[in-house]
Parts: structure tokens; C-alpha cells; sequence
């Protein structure tokens, strides 16, 4: 005998702003807050970029788990 049963999954939580790439600061400086931008601030080209980016990243990790036969 079989089962199959189906769950519904949440999608991805979505950002309201991208934060600006920094270099580390020194140590005794503490932390420093990255600039943000809302995402309502940001051109329809870099959104893309972002989106795209964020898809590659996302089948990235997942092919790298499955090839290390890893369930998550």
C-alpha cells in the first residue's frame, strides 16, 4: 500500500529593502548599520538583477545539498 500526501508550502518572505554592500569596520568601532534602500526606491533593472541573483543563490544551495546528499 501507498501514500501520497501533499503539503502546502509559505513562498519566500519578501524584503521591503536591499542593503548596500560595505567592507568591514574595525572591530572597536562596533557594529555599524549597513545603508537600506526600500525596495520602492530601486529601478525596475537593479530589482531584476537582485531577483535573479536571489533565484541563482536559491538553486545553488539547493543543488549543492542534494549533490552532498544532504535532506533538509
Amino acid at each position: 500500500m501507498t501514500i501520497t500526501t501533499g503539503v502546502k508550502l509559505r513562498p519566500f518572505i519578501v524584503p521591503n529593502f536591499a542593503l548596500h554592500e560595505t567592507s568591514p569596520g574595525k572591530r572597536q568601532d562596533g557594529f555599524i548599520e549597513s545603508p537600506r534602500f526600500a525596495l520602492h526606491e530601486l529601478d525596475d533593472e537593479t530589482l531584476q538583477a537582485l531577483c535573479d541573483q536571489f533565484r541563482d543563490d536559491v538553486f545553488a544551495k539547493a543543488k549543492a545539498k542534494r549533490e552532498e546528499g544532504q535532506v533538509c
